[in-house]
């Protein structure tokens, strides 16, 4: 049976998932595509963290797949996302990272097992909480080790100039996909330097993560470029990590034309990490 929103399962909700679900003061409506989702499944528990600029939608393709194998899957909705572009000025890359942390401990409340798994800055996101309070496992999508940009030598004066920037188009190979995108068309410049801090922040704590990890990343990818896989995995403290190619895909992997393939080796790196920790678990 495919997986069913929370809220048409249990109402009313359970109180520490529900706040996900809670607007900031000031932010605006949600739009389509913008909610978080909860799944509520078996004892191994999965938090989805979607990237910067993106909502929730983008990663529950990847939620349902899943909940349908047995999984309880949390979609959180980053501060500032899925509502309206100017939301992104009142928030921080703190405002990111804890609400990653109340996903995680939520998991930790109902599930056996947690994993953390992340596209682009939300694999940003999962890498700083795995080396806060490490996981039983963590996977990483299409996740920049640096972002190369002269002009960003110069944010500084740009962002005053330039208060508001367009996104270029996506790369989604998958036309159905790219036709239900939830996005924001522009963001403030300004978090750009949110976005930085928390690459910055995390990059020095790569050698701090020692869980097991599988990164995922896409030789077609225009946004993040394959180097930038390499640069994470090499620096990664852990000893068991893996990185999977995929060919065809763009930058939003659990929407585009290799997503089951994306989704297959995350359902079986999950279910080995499990079986090794219950394997521990029954040698003590």
């Amino acid at each position: 049976m495919a997986a069913q929103d929370f809220r048409n399962i249990y109402p009313p909700f359970d109180e520490a998932i529900r706040t996900f679900w809670e607007l900031r003061p000031g932010e605006g409506p949600l739009r389509p595509g913008g909610e978080p989702f909860f799944f509520p499944g078996g004892p191994v528990g999965v938090l989805l963290i979607h990237g910067f600029t993106g909502a929730p939608q983008e990663m529950r393709p990847l939620g349902v797949f899943l909940a349908d194998h047995g999984m309880t899957v949390l979609g959180v909705r980053l501060p500032g996302h899925g509502t309206r572009p100017e939301d992104l000025r009142q928030v921080t890359w703190r405002d990111w990272a804890e609400t990653v942390a109340r996903g995680a401990e939520a998991l930790r409340d109902r599930c056996e097992h947690v994993f953390l798994c992340g596209l682009s800055m939300g694999g940003i996101l999962a890498l700083y909480e795995a080396a806060r309070q490490p996981p039983d496992g963590l996977i990483v999508m299409a996740s920049p080790y640096r972002i190369r940009d002269i002009r960003l030598r110069f944010l500084w004066l740009l962002k005053r100039l330039i208060p508001n920037v367009g996104k270029p188009s996506s790369d989604l190979r998958d036309p159905e996909a790219q036709a239900e995108r939830v996005s924001y068309s522009w963001y403030p410049l300004a978090v750009v330097e949110e976005l930085l801090q928390v690459l910055r922040a995390t990059t020095a704590r790569l050698p701090q993560v020692r869980c097991p990890a599988l990164l995922i990343y896409s030789q077609s990818d225009r946004t993040v470029l394959p180097d930038q896989g390499w640069a994470i995995y090499h620096r990664l403290g852990s000893t068991d990590k893996t990185i999977h190619w995929l060919v065809r895909s763009g930058h939003v992997i659990p929407e585009d034309i290799e997503r089951e393939e994306a989704f297959e080796q995350i359902e079986r790196f999950i279910r080995r990490v499990e079986a090794q920790g219950k394997r521990a678990g029954a040698e003590r």
